[in-house]
């Protein structure tokens, strides 16, 4: 495909992509119907979604259904703290130069998030007294500039949304959970359905300017944004792993816990299950010279 056909092939997504965002639009302060009171017997997660499923380290039911309270809020706060960061990156760019062609269906994608990170931390503000602090993250604060730096932003971006969206997709018709949960899984994995497409799109175009750029100026930035991203796959599964839910659900040792799951061959298998479609895309795209998912202890 020659650039001016992808270019053209490009637009057209985000034109159907902005469209239909336009028709599914929604009022998030109205659409959910908020219950008083969540019951103390219901589960907020299903058990197998738990990041200790097929570990044996807690068995008890009890002990699970606080787990799957505290590893939700766990969930939902990191969704209001990642999106907040990367949409106020988002917004840095939408009407910059480099930027400018695609700020409609931009200024679509920072209205989407800003609605879902307000129902998240709806949730966790009435029924679970506010959400987890924001996770200190050694990858956040790292530079990169020009078109490397924006294809950092957009991979970060799809990476969180594939994430996500692994858990919404189940989580959003499980008869095992509350109404009101099962409806926020839902209409995060409706407008997070059309945020993938895009970010794949988007990235490998990132991408293939930043290559291009490169070849002008005699530079490759390859290796390190492969680093930086696999990097960053690792640390967003590890974020999964809160020492505070365990300990707020009565698990004792909670450090000792996270580290023996988070080694756990289950939950390795687990992990590559949920970056596999993102870690295939990476590869196929030519981002990645070898999966993530093949890194010898990626998530240790």
């Amino acid at each position: 495909m020659t650039n001016a056909v992808a270019e053209a092939s490009f637009h057209e997504v985000l034109e159907r992509l902005s469209e239909k965002s336009s028709r599914d639009f929604y009022n998030p302060y109205t659409k959910f119907s908020w219950p008083e009171a969540m019951a103390e017997g219901d589960w907020w997660m299903n058990p197998e979604l738990l990041s200790v499923h097929g570990t044996g380290l807690v068995t008890d039911e009890t002990s699970l259904k606080a787990l799957a309270r505290r590893e939700t809020v766990n969930f939902f706060s990191l969704h209001v703290h990642g999106i907040r960061e990367l949409m106020s990156e988002v917004a840095r760019r939408i009407h910059t130069p480099r930027f400018a062609e695609y700020s409609g269906y931009l200024h679509h994608f920072i209205g989407e998030e800003n609605a879902h990170m307000w129902f998240f931390a709806e949730f966790c503000n009435r029924y679970a007294g506010g959400v987890y602090p924001e996770p200190a993250s050694p990858l956040a604060t790292k530079e990169a500039h020009g078109a490397w730096g924006d294809l950092l932003v957009f991979a970060r971006i799809l990476i969180f949304e594939e994430i996500f969206d692994y858990f919404n997709a189940r989580l959003g018709r499980d008869p095992l959970l509350p109404e009101i949960l099962r409806e926020l899984h839902a209409a995060h994995h409706h407008d997070e359905s059309r945020h993938v497409a895009f970010g794949k799109k988007f990235v490998k175009h990132l991408f293939d300017l930043a290559c291009a750029e490169d070849q002008e100026r005699g530079h490759d930035g390859r290796a390190g944004a492969e680093e930086y991203i696999k990097a960053y796959m690792t640390y967003s599964v590890q974020s999964l792993y809160n020492p505070r839910a365990y300990r707020e659900a009565g698990i004792v040792e909670p450090l000792t816990v996270r580290r023996t799951a988070l080694r756990h061959p289950v939950r390795e298998e687990f992990h590559h299950r949920v970056m596999a479609r993102v870690d295939r895309f990476f590869v196929a795209g030519g981002i990645f010279t070898t999966p993530w998912g093949a890194l010898d202890g990626a998530v240790r």
